[in-house]
Parts: C-alpha cells; structure tokens; sequence
C-alpha cells in the first residue's frame, strides 16, 4: 500500500510539471571515496531526479570533504557505500538520510536514528530468498546448501538457512572465527551434491582467500554461487547482485517521494537485479545453466513479479 501511494505521488507530481516551488532545499550525496562503484549510483540518482525535474538541486561531495554546514543545510541527505553512512551518523545524524551501497548486517550495527528524524537504506546485499531462487533455477539437481560463515554475517547466514531448507535444501553450514580456519570448514561442508554459496564477509571472502576457496570447492566438484559480478568472472558458476545504476534508481524514486513530503520507507533489498553466470566453468563442473536472462525471469517468477 505505501509502495502504491508513493508511486501514484509520483505520478501526480509528472503530471503537473513537477510541481515548481515543491522543491525546497538541496539534496546532499555524500560518497565513501572515489571508486567506481559509488561515482556510478551517484551518477544514475543526479541523472534520475533531474530527469523528473530539472528545478532539483542535488549535489556530490566525498565524506573526507563533506562540512558540519553542507550536512546541517541539506533538506535530504543521501550517504554511498559504508564509510560514509558511518561518518555522517556518527558526526551529525540528519533529519532525513537515506543510506545506500551498504550490507544490511553493517546497517543494524549502526547507532539508532535519533527522535524526530528519519533514516532508511537500500541495501547492497541480496534476501536469502532471492539467493536460494538463484540456486533452484540454475542448480536444479542441487540438494544441499554449503554455508561457511563469520561472526559479521551471523544473522545473514541463518537467513540463508532457513530459505534453503524452506526450499527442501539440506543445510551444512561452519562458522569460523578467522582465515586460518577455512579449510577445515570447508572440507565439512562441500561434497558434489552441494552448492557453496558466498555471503558478504571479509572474514571468510576476501582478496587473499576467495582463489583458494574456488579451487577448493572446484577440486570438490562444488559450484560456487557468488555475490557480485568479480565473484562470477573469478569462478563462481553464477551470482545475483544489483548494479550501482539499479540500486541509484530506488534511491533517486525514494528521494524524490521525500522531497515532496513523503516519509521515508523502511530500509529494504534492492527491487531490481541482475544475474551474471560463468559457463566455462559449469561445464567444466558438467553443468548445463541457463541464460541469465531465464535466471532473472525465474527468480521473479518466484517473487510474484514478471519480467
């Protein structure tokens, strides 16, 4: 109901040209450094809400020069990527923030918004439910689900659980407390009948580990299933994620809304996504896959939603 109400706002406002003096103040996009990635959604919002109007002041600044007063005199203010939710909660705490590119593990672990103001995010990762979609539609003949874990994606992990096995997955899951541990754990959890599934924890995923846990799970006859586009071209047979452009089209929709008096949604997963797949080496593993685009359209399938 709210996602209706918001959407026939917006519509209104299209309508009736934009609605001229409606635009009050400055919408702030304060990204955690220069990266791609978050040069990227900054863009796709700037582009987004000055499509919808060009009367709409929006402007880009990188947390490490961001002041008190740019902060304290924007009517919205948008943070890209972890460092600058960080900074910008920690430092000032705005009447209205909206927090993209970041996991939502790493948002609950942020201080509260304080009374009277508001705050939501649009989250990087993906649910469990769209992961565990992806798998049933390109793993069919998968029927255990691999988890190894760290203490940063406890809840994330237990998410996954409980979607596999609502989807008649046998869970084997290991928890460990640092790298060292890893391939312990994963030699408990990886057989050929199973499916390893990477989740956003730099403990366990990282640059200095992620080529030894493919070949890992690769010499187990394993597929991997990732969680960003790096993970499918470094090995990983297929990954769902969302580009800086998709998650840069809910964050412009939202910050519109607000800017017309909407009050901000709660935080939520990306809406749109995209699938990458790695064909080399599913055949290599004897894995026939589907096109990403069938993967996608699978997946909504089973959210209720079409192509």
């Amino acid at each position: 109901m709210r996602r209706a109400c918001i959407f026939l706002l917006l519509i209104f406002a299209a309508l009736s040209g934009g609605g001229g003096s409606a635009w009050a103040g400055q919408t702030l996009l304060v990204l955690s450094d220069g990266s791609d990635a978050y040069e990227r959604t900054a863009t796709r919002i700037r582009e987004r809400m000055s499509r919808f109007s060009p009367e709409l002041v929006v402007q880009s600044v990188p947390v490490a020069e961001t002041s008190s007063a740019q902060l304290a005199s924007a009517t919205l203010v948008v943070t890209i990527g972890t460092q600058a939710a960080t900074d910008v909660i920690m430092s000032h705490q705005p009447n209205r923030l909206i927090c993209a590119l970041l996991t939502h593990q790493t948002y609950d672990r942020m201080q509260p918004p304080r009374p009277g103001s508001q705050r939501t995010a649009v989250f990087i990762d993906q649910p469990a439910s769209r992961q565990i979609a992806l798998i049933k539609a390109a793993l069919p003949q998968i029927d255990k689900l691999a988890l190894v874990y760290g203490d940063a994606s406890v809840r994330y992990a237990t998410a996954l659980s409980a979607a596999g096995r609502q989807r008649g997955l046998d869970v084997r899951s290991a928890r460990v407390d640092d790298s060292a541990d890893l391939y312990n754990a994963l030699r408990d959890v990886l057989d050929p009948y199973s499916a390893l599934i990477a989740v956003p924890d730099n403990v366990v995923y990282n640059n200095f580990t992620i080529q030894n846990i493919l070949l890992t799970a690769y010499r187990q006859r394993t597929p991997v299933i990732g969680f960003s586009p790096a993970y499918v071209r470094a090995g990983a047979v297929a990954a769902v994620y969302s580009t800086p452009e998709q998650v840069g089209d809910q964050v412009a929709s939202i910050a519109i809304a607000a800017l017309q008096g909407v009050n901000l949604p709660p935080p939520a997963y990306p809406t749109q996504f995209s699938v990458s797949t790695n064909t080399h080496v599913a055949h290599s593993l004897s894995i026939e896959l589907p096109t990403p685009a069938e993967l996608e359209a699978r997946i909504l399938a089973t959210e209720g939603r079409r192509p």
